[in-house]
């Protein structure tokens, strides 16, 4: 073999590799207790996780229904500071985990106006969950692949729309 075919074998190869550790991944935030088993503290975990995002995305459209009907008294909530325990875990701030989070909310509960993430702010060791309309949103190149990857494994009928 020449080179440049070794070389595309492995670039084929950790692409695949690639693509099952994001299918496999996220097989435990759709199907926790299937995936990890019945009894398993790590699906209980994710499930807690799974309503914790689902929390937030609902307190944090609340706020701006709240702040849409109170306008007209210029009475607003001015920072959507949103804080839970997922500020606070390294898997979801530092790791690469609250992608697979991101992408349960909106393919799971079709949440799809405005996408969360994690925000550091100044101190530079505190997080907090913050929400972008989808619109404005820039996926880096990676959760956009991440997506992509999840999207045609799990739900090859559902578009991304927004996923920019």
């Amino acid at each position: 073999m020449r080179a440049d075919e070794i070389r595309q074998k492995k670039i084929d190869y950790y692409e695949e590799e690639f693509k099952l550790a994001v299918a496999g991944n996220y097989r435990k935030y759709r199907f926790p207790y299937k995936t990890l088993g019945e009894k398993s503290a790590e699906a209980d975990s994710l499930i807690c996780d799974e309503e914790r995002i689902l929390s937030a995305y609902n307190l944090f459209k609340a706020v701006r229904e709240a702040n849409a009907s109170f306008a007209s008294h210029e009475t607003k909530i001015i920072d959507d500071v949103i804080t839970c325990p997922l500020t606070q875990m390294e898997q979801y701030t530092t790791g690469d985990e609250f992608v697979y989070l991101q992408a349960w909310l909106y393919f799971e509960k079709r949440s799809r106006d405005f996408i969360p993430y994690m925000y550091l702010l100044g101190d530079g060791s505190t997080y907090i969950i913050r929400f972008m309309p989808a619109s404005s949103y820039r996926w880096n190149y990676k959760d956009k692949e991440v997506f992509a990857i999840i999207q045609a494994a799990f739900y090859p009928t559902d578009s991304l729309p927004g996923i920019q």
